[in-house]
């Protein structure tokens, strides 16, 4: 009786919100966009005396556009829909999800710097609460007002916002999900759940947003440091919003190249035509490899990449979304694909693991908002130099610690300064998280009403001072 009379009392609270519902409707302008989300009619008022805002908020970020894609057919070419599809099934597991198993995610990772979950790690539900509240969070910022565009310390910043984030209730409730999906996953990685909280953060981009530069985000000094972020999509990504390109760490079942032997292939290629500028000109390499007085010019094996090679490399990889790969197609050879990397084109709620050392970049937005829930986990006490750490300082500790003569040579062979100082020595902070895997789940400290921090330190990340000395470490800005 009782649940027939829930019901009854459901169906009736259905009725009413559905005529309610007729009302705005017929009350409301008409729209290109299926669903205004909540977020989009809070902040309405707050844009309409900013135009730069409000030109993001109808064309650039399109906040009201729907968060699924109608097409059944475009879906399935997504990843986290449950199956596997493509040229991706040739790799172990199914190509990036692992089969599940002791030491299947870690062996991924370490395989391929990367692997994507083939389940969503959070409901449809949950996700589109989500994201309303990232992009309120947003467009209260002062910075989704500029004329740039650039919210975050990020390369090819223009449409970017990243931004660290405070444990409001609806980031809670999505982070508390997603850990407990990925729980599993996380302790194979790490060894156990003492793995630290170091970073929690939004990213959004909006049409205009250029590819980015390839790039890895940090290191560790350390064989056994280790940092590893989780990107979830708060909405379907199509090749068109501009997702993350990961590139593979080392040959696969797909190609016997990588990023890096593809990089020195260019170099051998050339090196193989002799010393004829005409032939290096008839195979395409004319641009990076003749120099400013007609002659051939091939950097040693050795050195690093170049700027005109890496430019090269970006303009012949091309992604091919039929199975959302990225290959390269060098210009001497039509016939060759040589797949080096993913497309991290996924549901709504999917989830992209990588390791901070594999290379990415993010992606060419053409569309309209791109939302991510980002956080990373990195092994306890690790110190991971180069890692942006884009969290509230609230959730962790900063400390100094010394630097052997053997840190020092890594760090300088990674490309990574460090402080020196005459009676401490050489010297650099690590940043250790305040939460860890065995905490969860978390209690939220703030509620999504509280608007008064937004600006205050939603710009700002190892800059920060309005929350930076938390702790009382008598920090400013870096410097202890």
């Amino acid at each position: 009786m009782r649940a027939r009379a829930r019901r009854a009392v459901a169906t009736r609270r259905l009725a009413l919100a559905g005529a309610l519902a007729l009302i705005l409707w017929a009350l409301t302008p008409a729209s290109t966009s299926d669903v205004e989300s909540t977020s989009s009619r809070r902040a309405r008022a707050r844009v309409d005396d900013r135009p730069r805002a409000r030109e993001r908020d109808v064309a650039t970020c399109a906040v009201a556009a729907p968060s699924r894609m109608a097409s059944r057919v475009a879906r399935e070419r997504l990843y986290g829909g449950g199956t596997s599809r493509g040229a991706l099934r040739a790799l172990r597991g199914d190509g990036v999800t692992p089969r599940k198993g002791a030491g299947a995610y870690g062996d991924a990772l370490d395989r391929y710097g990367f692997f994507l979950f083939r389940e969503p790690a959070l409901s449809e539900r949950l996700a589109d609460a989500t994201r309303s509240h990232l992009l309120d969070l947003l467009r209260r910022s002062e910075r989704y007002d500029s004329e740039d565009g650039c919210l975050g310390h990020l390369a090819n910043c223009q449409e970017r916002f990243d931004f660290s984030l405070r444990l409001t209730n609806t980031v809670t409730r999505a982070l508390n999900e997603i850990v407990s999906r990925l729980r599993p996953a996380l302790v194979d990685i790490f060894g156990d759940d003492e793995c630290e909280l170091v970073e929690l953060s939004a990213l959004i981009t909006c049409k205009g947003s250029p590819l980015q530069r390839l790039h890895s985000d940090a290191g560790g000094l350390k064989g056994d440091d280790r940092l590893v972020s989780v990107f979830v999509s708060l909405q379907d990504t199509p090749v068109e919003l501009g997702p993350t390109h990961v590139f593979f760490n080392s040959p696969n079942a797909l190609t016997e190249l990588d990023f890096y032997s593809a990089a020195a292939l260019m170099r051998h290629v050339a090196l193989e035509l002799g010393n004829s500028s005409d032939a290096v000109r008839a195979h395409g390499l004319a641009d990076i490899y003749i120099d400013e007085h007609g002659f051939v010019s091939v950097p040693s094996e050795e050195e690093e990449m170049t700027e005109q090679e890496l430019a090269f490399f970006d303009a012949h990889v091309r992604v091919d979304e039929r199975d959302n790969t990225l290959a390269f197609h060098p210009p001497w050879d039509a016939t060759a694909r040589m797949v080096l990397g993913v497309v991290g084109a996924g549901r709504q709620g999917s989830a992209l693991v990588y390791d901070s050392r594999t290379s990415h970049r993010g992606g060419k937005n053409t569309l309209g908002a791109r939302v991510q829930f980002m956080f990373s986990f990195q092994s306890k006490g690790a110190y991971v130099p180069g890692s942006t750490y884009t969290m509230r300082r609230r959730y962790q500790r900063i400390e100094r610690i010394p630097l052997t003569l053997t840190d020092r040579a890594t760090m300088r062979s990674l490309g990574r300064s460090f402080r020196k100082d005459p009676s401490a020595g050489a010297w650099d902070l690590r940043v250790t998280g305040k939460y860890r895997l065995r905490d969860f789940p978390l209690r939220a400290d703030t509620s999504d009403e509280e608007r008064d921090w937004v600006d205050d330190d939603v710009a700002t990340n190892m800059g920060n001072n309005a929350d930076f000395d938390i702790d009382g470490l008598g920090l400013d800005g870096k410097t202890l």
